[in-house]
């Protein structure tokens, strides 16, 4: 035996092989949550079996067992995808430009990503109910947003680009609000122009000469 086959075969003494096997599955489940977050996004979760999901990927619903163990956890693993592409350049974004120049940009950058935003609306309707089980994520989620605006208000307050007198409670409600619903009638009629609605908003609240 050469060193090469050595290296490729599969005993317990030859790591090689075992790091291949661990980043093909990685890679499996990389490739079945993007597949599932694009049946959610379609479809939604709740009224979808195991089964029916991973008819509608294109694999087995043993497959799908194998890798996640669950439905939930299959949901679980596609929100935390969704979470890892939009997050950090979200984050970027606001920390460079701040609030109120940011949030249009993020507004016109969703309009190119349909099933992002079909699937955030999807699941923002389904997870109203107590049982789903993403109901806590969904209002945590809708929580520390509100929060993250908030603060951002707050920034944008102390570098003198807000009006006066304004209730930052009350308007950090009214941005999340406005967001979520610009997104649902987007999906409705998509020549309305999202950023445009909110930047319009943004205006309203950017102080004087800001």
């Amino acid at each position: 035996m050469t060193l090469v086959d050595d290296a490729r075969s599969g005993t317990p003494d030859r790591p090689p092989r075992r790091r291949a096997s661990y980043a093909n599955g990685e890679r499996t489940r990389a490739a079945l949550v993007q597949a599932a977050f694009e049946v959610f996004a379609e479809q939604g979760f709740q009224r979808l079996s195991i089964r029916q999901i991973a008819e509608a990927i294109g694999t087995s619903h043993t497959a799908l067992l194998h890798h996640f163990g669950s439905k939930d956890a299959l949901l679980e693993a596609v929100l935390a995808h969704r979470e890892e592409l939009e997050g950090p350049e979200r984050a970027e974004l606001i920390a460079e430009r701040g609030l109120l120049d940011a949030v249009p940009e993020v507004m016109r950058h969703n309009a190119t990503e349909r099933g992002v935003i079909q699937l955030d609306t999807t699941l923002l309707v389904e997870a109203m109910h107590p049982d789903h089980i993403a109901h806590d994520f969904v209002r945590e989620r809708d929580r520390a947003f509100v929060a993250s605006v908030r603060e951002q208000l707050e920034r944008e307050r102390e570098l003198g680009r807000l009006r006066d007198g304004l209730d930052l409670d009350l308007v950090a409600r009214l941005i999340t609000a406005q967001v979520e619903g610009i997104q649902l009638a987007w999906l409705a009629d998509d020549s309305i122009d999202m950023a445009a609605h909110l930047e319009a908003l943004m205006d309203l609240l950017r102080a004087p000469g800001a």
